[in-house]
C-alpha cells in the first residue's frame, strides 16, 4: 500500500495496516520519513524498558521532552520550516510531534518518580494517540507536497 492509499484509509476512518514507503515515496525535502517515524515507533520500546527498570539506557527527561532532539525535530526546525511553513500542514506536524515529545517526557518523567501505574496506562493511550498523530500529519504534509508538485507539473504543460 502506497502512503498516500494509506491516508486516504486512515481519513475515511478504516483501521489503518502498517505504512509502507514506494522507493520514490520515502523523502521530502531532505527528510527520510521512514527513518524518522521508525525512531519514533522505537520510542515505545524505549519508554517501556526505563517504565519496567531493564533500560540499557539513561535518558533525560528534558532532552527527551525537547522536540527538537531528534531526526523529525531537527527537519522540522530547519529544512522543514524553510520549505513548509506557510501550509497548515506544516503546523499540524510541528505541533504533534512536540505533543509527541512533551508525552513522552512526562511518562518517562513519572517512571524516574516511581510511578510506574501512571507512566504504563499513559504509554498505552495518551502516547499511542500523539504517536499517531505524527505519522498522520507527517503523511498529510506528503500529500500536499505530492499534490504542490502536481498542480506545478500541470501548470507547466
Amino acid at each position: 500500500m502506497s502512503i498516500l492509499s494509506w491516508l486516504k484509509n486512515t481519513l475515511a476512518g478504516e483501521m489503518p495496516v502498517k505504512m509502507e514507503f514506494a522507493e520514490h515515496e520515502q523523502h521530502l525535502h531532505g527528510l527520510d520519513m521512514k527513518v524518522a517515524l521508525d525512531a519514533h515507533a522505537a520510542w515505545k520500546a524505549r519508554l517501556e524498558a526505563q517504565i519496567h527498570g531493564d533500560a540499557g539506557e539513561a535518558l533525560n527527561v528534558a532532552t527527551v521532552a525537547a522536540d527538537r532532539n531528534c531526526a523529525l525535530g531537527e527537519w522540522i526546525h530547519g529544512d522543514g520550516k524553510r520549505q513548509f511553513s506557510a501550509y497548515p500542514e506544516y503546523e499540524q506536524l510541528r505541533k504533534a510531534h512536540a505533543d509527541f515529545h512533551l508525552c513522552a517526557g512526562s511518562i518517562l518523567s513519572d517512571a524516574h518518580a516511581g510511578k510506574t501505574a501512571v507512566a504504563d496506562h499513559a504509554l498505552k493511550r495518551d502516547f499511542r494517540h500523539h504517536s499517531d498523530a505524527v505519522q498522520l500529519a507527517l503523511v498529510r504534509l506528503y500529500a500536499k507536497e505530492t499534490e504542490l508538485q502536481r498542480n506545478a507539473h500541470g501548470a507547466h504543460r
